[in-house]
């Protein structure tokens, strides 16, 4: 499939994942989709990325029909459409492990007291659906740990968002089981070589400029102003 149908059955695909599949099951979208949520079809997508309440791994594993394979997996299940070759990657532990810095991120009960609902479209596709998402600040987390480009575009994006809140990232960060892979990536995109080649390492209409720079830039030394000052 093209890019352009890809990203059409990944919307589709949300949309019944959503609607239909979970909709016994409590959950909400992270990852991509989630940051499009936010940010607008800030870049193109595909995976789908969705976190469940820990210990549902078997009632998720039954949800689905034949139309998909499923399997067991140390996050909790990996599913994939049959027909279309797209996965979908559902946390059903009591953290998200991020392999790329080994640091467990844990998932919190109480993010699924209150799951708020989005509206989000494709990058190319203009189609909209309607999902439920990851409270702000916790995706804002999630994307903190990773050591991978689109983490640290959508981190970026995020940061700059008006949902941003330094109490409330500076508490969810600081329940992760190691904060270094959040300060190498400071570091990192403090680097102005790297931050203005973002953009051009992922599929996006979104340019970051000296205007972006210093914003993140004043973000950052926030953030860690708030660590420094966090009780030991």
């Amino acid at each position: 499939m093209s890019s352009e149908e890809t990203e059409k059955q990944s919307l589709r695909l949300t949309k019944e994942l959503c609607n239909d599949i979970f909709g016994q099951i409590d959950h909400f979208v992270i990852g991509g989709w989630a940051t499009t949520a936010y940010c607008g079809n800030v870049r193109f997508t595909a995976d789908v990325d969705i976190m469940a309440r820990p210990l549902t791994t078997m009632p998720v594993i039954k949800a689905f029909d034949e139309d998909w394979t499923t399997k067991k997996v140390f996050y909790g299940v990996q599913a994939e459409h049959k027909k279309l070759g797209i996965q979908v990657h559902i946390n059903t532990i009591s953290y998200m492990l991020d392999r790329t810095t080994n640091t467990k991120i844990p998932v919190l009960n109480d993010l699924f007291e209150k799951i708020n609902k989005a509206k989000v479209r494709g990058h190319y596709c203009p189609d909209t659906i309607e999902i439920p998402i990851s409270p702000f600040n916790y995706l804002l987390t999630l994307k903190a740990i990773p050591n991978r480009a689109k983490d640290d575009f959508d981190f970026i994006l995020l940061l700059l968002n008006k949902n941003y809140s330094t109490e409330e990232f500076k508490r969810l960060l600081s329940r992760c089981s190691n904060t270094k892979p959040f300060l190498d990536k400071c570091k990192r995109i403090l680097n102005k070589d790297y931050f203005y080649s973002l953009p051009q390492k992922l599929i996006t209409y979104e340019r970051f400029d000296l205007m972006k720079y210093n914003a993140m830039s004043r973000k950052i030394d926030e953030i860690k102003r708030a660590l420094s000052n966090a009780p030991h």
